[in-house]
């Protein structure tokens, strides 16, 4: 074998050696961005599973133009390579289309953060605490824990009810006292105590009582209070025994059904 046999294989291995040299920079290089973009996405107010799925993202997309860059170095021309790939991709994503429609609602509910985890919402029938946001999915939990698993292409394809994300829910308590107006007084002084005093209730802003409705011998009284969504059903409960004793301690008596129906029935024309 010859030195003119020989200069077509130092080319092939020098070919060869580049390319072994670009997928080792590029591979050190998709781990150096990825890197780089986790720790600079984290300094802003995405949620920390957007920014590993963009941060993974980035550097898929540069070891996929370093192993092109290496295949061309070889002389391996990957213009067929590509539409193959391109074919198959589409194929997949046909094939796939739910759980892809699932995922890109997923980036956009992580993106766009409607609720965070441990908020209160209600996404469609379903209401609950949110355990767990993921790509495909958001879990959660309802108050009598039970797992409840959403896909994200029906949580962004609906309307979200977050209680929490205002910090605090406004709750009422309507009861219908004995009285006319001279009792109106005493009636309303005995609901704000009870506003005041039940536990889990805020005092800012502060409970408020109205009258709603009111016919000859009753009076309709509205309290209304603020509270924590998450503690909501331990508040209205406080609120409701806290109404029962102050009405009960001001010697205010409350209508029962039987005495609405028949008070009712009184006003009406014969």
């Amino acid at each position: 074998m010859d030195f003119q046999e020989l200069v077509p294989s130092l080319a092939t291995l020098r070919a060869i050696a580049i390319a072994l040299g670009i997928l080792i920079v590029g591979w050190l290089a998709s781990k150096w961005a990825s890197r780089i973009a986790s720790k600079a996405l984290s300094k802003t107010h995405l949620d920390q599973a957007l920014v590993r799925f963009l941060a993974s993202m980035l550097r898929y997309l540069v070891l996929t133009a370093t192993l092109i860059a290496s295949l061309e170095t070889v002389g391996i021309h990957t213009t067929s390579l590509v539409a193959v790939i391109a074919s198959a991709g589409l194929a997949v994503g046909l094939a796939l289309q739910g759980s892809l429609s699932n995922f890109a609602s997923g980036v956009l509910i992580l993106f766009f953060k409607h609720f965070e985890l441990g908020d209160k919402v209600a996404i469609g029938d379903h209401k609950g605490i949110v355990e767990d946001i993921g790509l495909f999915t958001t879990t959660l939990v309802s108050t009598d824990n039970e797992k409840i698993v959403i896909p994200n292409a029906s949580v962004t394809n609906g309307p979200i009810l977050n209680y929490s994300d205002r910090g605090l829910l406004r709750g009422a308590v309507t009861v219908t006292v004995e009285g006319r107006l001279r009792d109106l007084g005493p009636a309303m002084e005995a609901l704000v105590r009870a506003g005041k005093r039940a536990g889990g209730v805020a005092q800012e802003p502060a409970p408020t009582v109205f009258l709603t409705d009111m016919e000859d011998g009753s009076l309709d009284l509205t309290l209304t209070a603020w509270y924590s969504a998450l503690e909501e059903d331990g508040s209205m409960h406080n609120l409701r025994v806290a109404v029962l004793e102050e009405l009960d301690a001001a010697g205010i008596k409350l209508m029962n059904r039987t005495q609405l129906i028949l008070h009712q029935r009184s006003k009406m024309p014969s």
